[in-house]
């Protein structure tokens, strides 16, 4: 073998080691680049769905201020938010206990809003309870269970005579409420207010 065919074997070899480190290197700034916009998008969606849970905590607010005789009352009412009506429309309420003391309602509905791909759904679910005057005021047991992301460890919530008492807990997300069980890409956000 002369030198020229040693030389020859030797830059083929440096140069298929070069083309492979370079596409090694192309390969790896490839695929950052993909898990940079996946990461974008999932950033989006989870913006569209606490701005959904944010909404609809708004609007639930608004109609407890609105409808508060009817609610505490245990009656329907028909909230409208974001230019949709609510399913189930009228609301209606579910006695969880009723006392000489008081009673505890809970109400539960949902919108689907929004338009194109901004379509978003806010899932409401209201529990109220009014401690009558004179008596010896109530206790809202089960909040653990009767509202998801409620804190661990906490399970009721006492309410002095005289006083009201809401729990609010909305959920949204960032696809219409029929398709909030369909998996994939479904981001959901939630939002609780006591007072």
């Amino acid at each position: 073998m002369h030198d020229t065919e040693k030389q020859a074997g030797f830059a083929l070899l440096i140069s298929l080691l070069v083309v492979g480190v370079v596409i090694s290197v192309g390969l790896s700034v490839l695929d950052l680049s993909i898990k940079q916009v996946q990461l974008s998008s999932d950033a989006k969606e989870s913006e569209q769905a606490f701005h959904a849970a944010n909404a609809g905590m708004e609007c639930a607010r608004f109609w407890r201020r609105k409808e508060a005789m009817n609610i505490e009352a245990g009656q329907d009412f028909s909230p409208a938010c974001f230019g949709a009506t609510p399913i189930p429309d009228p609301v209606s309420s579910v006695v969880l206990s009723a006392s000489p003391d008081g009673d505890v309602f809970q109400y539960e509905y949902n919108f689907t809003w929004g338009s194109g791909t901004d379509i978003r759904c806010s899932r409401v679910n209201m529990i109220v309870g009014t401690a009558f005057a004179g008596g010896s005021g109530i206790v809202i047991n089960n909040l653990d269970s009767l509202v998801s992301g409620y804190p661990n460890g906490v399970t009721s919530r006492s309410c002095d005579a005289g006083s009201r008492c809401s729990t609010i807990s909305v959920q949204g997300y960032n696809t219409a409420c029929a398709n909030t069980n369909s998996g994939f890409g479904i981001v959901q956000r939630e939002v609780l207010l006591e007072f």
